[in-house]
């Protein structure tokens, strides 16, 4: 892996300082990588005073994995910490799914594909010396040292594996492989906890999963010593999809079959024209500004023509979500501090925009969805809260530590989504899922109404926590 880093930045500079004179094969000096001498065996081209290397060097034992796409002409390399995309007679590359710009498109010449050295070189990031006397370039790839270590990996005996994690820790975008079907997560500058890695004497652990329709394992291991790169590989069945959540100190995939993958979140399209509020959504007044008075918008999920998710007592979510708001709607009734205001208050369904801009029209303080989960052919259970934008982090801490202590499920912690009511409004908002519905406890328990009661009540409580109201 150094090696081929170490060699093509090395060739880059090189060439470019020999292309002048047409004497790049001669004026080759030798390589050093960390004090050992190398000896590339394959040679570049120069074009347009830019060096490009034939992609054999980079495949054939200089350790980075690389893949290439005949149909698309595509040429993938991943170094563990980075995955890079370079297409063939395309300027613009791919860098982990952002696009950056390159000097020198990637060519195919008499049947081999060459690659830009410099832009890779620069995308790995190396330290080199140059020593003219003796003709000799000393190559150092700077050590990286861990900021995060996983601390478990589990399956939860129903289908999903977690993650477990200190410090600071983020995976590089899923990698889904097939023959075998397997989904990898690379863990950038990333180590494992002391329990863990004595636990990896052989290079890897491995754990079977017995009995299950989406699942056969799991395993994990080191995949890079520099820069460090934890591994994690689910080995699964062909018609396996999944899901990735993040909460406090922890990554969740959750495994379904394919065909019940929900679809991304919404992308607005910006600008979005202002819509005006239809006749069955409130509109209040906007209230005058003081310091002692919040302005707070529940907003009861679905509703109308929009039922939301079907539990399994065949009772639908904008039931759960509209008895829930209105109970808050009942509490806050009582607080001075705190003026509610709800998207709706009947059977109705206020679009998605139309509940933004009544939000946004009141220029309120807060504003929480209430929603229950579903997942089917899944026996998942518990409850989370999303948040999009960093103003609202906060905030989806307090109130999911009320949610918790309102429906007693599972912790399934906060996280980070994209929901456009979340997503589109500018103050503090979240989104939160009591509990899901395709799963028959929680559901008996989310149509009790002395749960219910127990809800509204902590999450009033959130609200007043965060607001600093006794």
């Amino acid at each position: 892996m150094k090696k081929f880093v170490t060699i093509l930045l090395f060739m880059s500079v090189l060439f470019t300082m020999f292309a002048s004179v047409g004497q790049a094969a001669e004026a080759v000096p030798k390589l050093y990588l960390n004090g050992q001498l190398l000896q590339p065996d394959a040679d570049p081209q120069i074009v347009n005073e830019s060096t490009i290397v034939p992609i054999r060097v980079i495949s054939e034992g200089l350790g980075f994995q690389v893949d290439w796409d005949n149909t698309t002409k595509t040429v993938t390399i991943n170094d563990g910490s980075k995955v890079i995309m370079l297409a063939i007679n395309n300027d613009a590359a791919l860098v982990n799914d952002q696009v950056v710009q390159m000097q020198t498109k990637p060519v195919i010449v008499n049947k081999t594909t060459l690659v830009p050295l410099r832009f890779i070189g620069e995308q790995f990031g190396l330290e080199f010396e140059w020593k003219a006397d003796t003709k000799e370039v000393h190559i150092v790839q700077p050590p990286k040292g861990p900021t995060g270590w996983i601390t478990g990996v589990g399956f939860d005996g129903i289908g999903g594996v977690i993650v477990n994690y200190e410090g600071s820790s983020k995976p590089n975008k899923v990698q889904v492989l097939d023959n075998p079907k397997r989904i990898v997560l690379d863990f950038p500058n990333t180590s494992y906890s002391s329990d863990l890695a004595a636990t990896l004497a052989n290079g890897q652990v491995k754990a079977e999963v017995t009995d299950n329709p989406l699942i056969t394992g799991y395993r994990y291991s080191i995949f890079s010593n520099s820069p460090t790169v934890a591994r994690v590989v689910l080995d699964v069945n062909a018609d396996t999809g999944y899901i990735m959540t993040e909460g406090v100190g922890e990554f969740r995939i959750d495994l379904m079959p394919s065909g019940e993958v929900p679809p991304e979140p919404e992308t607005p399209t910006d600008p979005e024209p202002e819509v005006p509020v239809e006749p069955e959504v409130p509109v209040d007044p906007q209230p005058p500004v003081t310091d002692n008075v919040y302005d707070v918008v529940i907003d009861a999920g679905h509703g109308g023509s929009d039922p939301g998710a079907q539990s399994v007592l065949n009772r639908w979510e904008k039931e759960f979500n509209l008895s829930v708001a209105l109970k808050m709607q009942k509490l806050l009734a009582n607080e001075k501090s705190i003026k509610v205001h709800m998207t709706r208050t009947g059977d109705t369904y206020p679009t998605l925009l139309e509940r933004i801009a009544f939000a946004e029209n009141l220029k309120a303080d807060m504003f929480i969805s209430i929603h229950a989960n579903s997942l089917k052919g899944s026996s998942a259970t518990g409850s989370e809260t999303y948040y999009y934008r960093e103003n609202s982090k906060s905030l989806a801490e307090v109130i999911h530590k009320h949610l918790i202590a309102g429906t007693k499920l599972k912790d399934r912690g906060v996280k980070k989504e994209a929901f456009k009511v979340i997503k589109e409004t500018t103050m503090p908002a979240v989104l939160v899922e009591a509990g899901f519905l395709s799963n028959a406890a929680d559901a008996k328990l989310l149509y009790d109404d002395a749960v219910q009661n127990r809800i509204a009540a902590e999450l009033v409580a959130g609200i007043k926590e965060y607001f600093k109201l006794k």
